[in-house]
C-alpha cells in the first residue's frame, strides 16, 4: 500500500536525501482539537482537566505520522503542498516498516482517521489514575485492548477534516539521550531508529524516522514548482535537478500535476 506525505520542495528534497521523515506530537499539530474525544464526563475532576491530562501524556510519550491516500487532491496541494509548490511523497508503507505490529502503537493498516460530526461520548468510559500514569509506559506495539483509549486519543477529527483522506501511524517516543536544548542526533528505540532534531528556531525537537532506501516509490510534483524555477526562484534549478537526479537514481517514479481543463481534478503527467 502507498500512502502520501504533501510536504513543500525543500522538505521533500531533505526527506530523500536523508531517507528520514519527521513525526509530529500533539501539540504540535495544526488542530486544536487533537486528542480531546475522549469522551469523559464531568465527575470529581471536570472533563476538561481530565482530557488536558491525558492530552499532554500522549503528547510527551507519542509521535505520529500523518499520510493520505490521495496524491491529486487538490485541497491538500493547497493547504500541505505549499500552495502547489510542493511535493507529494509516495511511501510503501509496507517496505517502510509502518505496517509492523511490532514497532507501532498505531501501524498504517490501523491508523484510518474516523471523521465524526460530533464527538464520541460514552457514560462507560471513565478515566483512572493508574490508566493515565501507564500512558507511555505500555508495550511498544498494537495491542487490541489498549486500542480503545489510542484509537480516542489519536485518530478521531471532525467531520471538516474529512477530505484529507488521513492515515496515521503511532510510534511511542522513549530512549531518546538528548534533551530539548541539546544539537539532537541519532538513536535507537524499539520503535525504530530516529534523528533528533533541536531547531533553535521551533524551540523543540524534531523526530525523524529512518526509512529503507526502497520505500519511497514515487513523488508528484506541484503544479508551480516548474513556474517557481523560471519566475520567483523559490526553487533553484540546482535543486530542481539535484532531486530529480536523486529519484532517479534510486528508482523513484518522477510525476507531476497538471489542472484538467475539462474538470476541476488534477492530472497525473510524467516529468
Amino acid at each position: 500500500m502507498v500512502l502520501y506525505k504533501y510536504v513543500s520542495f525543500k522538505t521533500a528534497l531533505d526527506i530523500i536525501e536523508n531517507n528520514s521523515i519527521a513525526f509530529s506530537c500533539v501539540e504540535d499539530l495544526n488542530d486544536p482539537f487533537e486528542c480531546t474525544a475522549l469522551g469523559f464526563s464531568d465527575g470529581k475532576m471536570s472533563a476538561s482537566m481530565v482530557t488536558d491530562a491525558y492530552r499532554n501524556r500522549f503528547s510527551r510519550n507519542y509521535a505520529l505520522l500523518s499520510l493520505t491516500r490521495e496524491p491529486l487532491n487538490p485541497l491538500m496541494w493547497a493547504h500541505y503542498g505549499d500552495s502547489h509548490q510542493g511535493v507529494a511523497i509516495g511511501i510503501d508503507v509496507e517496505k517502510a516498516g509502518l505496517t509492523c505490529t511490532q514497532s507501532s502503537i498505531i501501524p498504517a493498516q490501523y491508523g484510518e482517521v474516523i471523521y465524526t460530526a460530533s464527538k464520541p461520548k460514552s457514560s462507560n468510559f471513565e478515566h483512572s489514575t493508574e490508566e493515565l500514569m501507564n500512558i507511555g509506559k505500555d508495550a511498544t506495539g498494537f495491542n487490541s485492548d489498549f486500542y480503545n483509549i489510542t484509537k480516542r486519543a489519536f485518530l478521531y477529527k471532525s467531520s471538516e477534516w474529512s477530505y484529507e483522506e488521513e492515515v496515521r501511524v503511532v510510534k511511542r517516543l522513549v530512549d531518546s539521550p538528548y534533551g530539548y536544548h541539546s544539537e539532537g542526533g541519532a538513536f535507537s528505540n524499539v520503535s525504530g531508529d530516529w534523528i533528533q532534531k533541536n531547531p533553535k528556531s521551533l524551540g523543540r525537537p524534531i523526530y525523524c524516522l529512518q526509512l529503507p532506501k526502497d520505500s519511497i516509490v514515487n513523488v508528484y510534483l506541484g503544479r508551480y514548482v516548474y513556474k517557481n524555477i523560471s519566475h520567483t526562484k523559490t526553487t533553484t534549478e540546482s535543486e530542481f535537478t539535484n532531486f530529480k537526479e536523486l529519484c532517479r537514481g534510486r528508482g523513484i517514479a518522477l510525476n507531476r500535476c497538471e489542472p484538467d481543463v475539462h474538470s476541476w481534478k488534477l492530472n497525473e503527467a510524467k516529468v
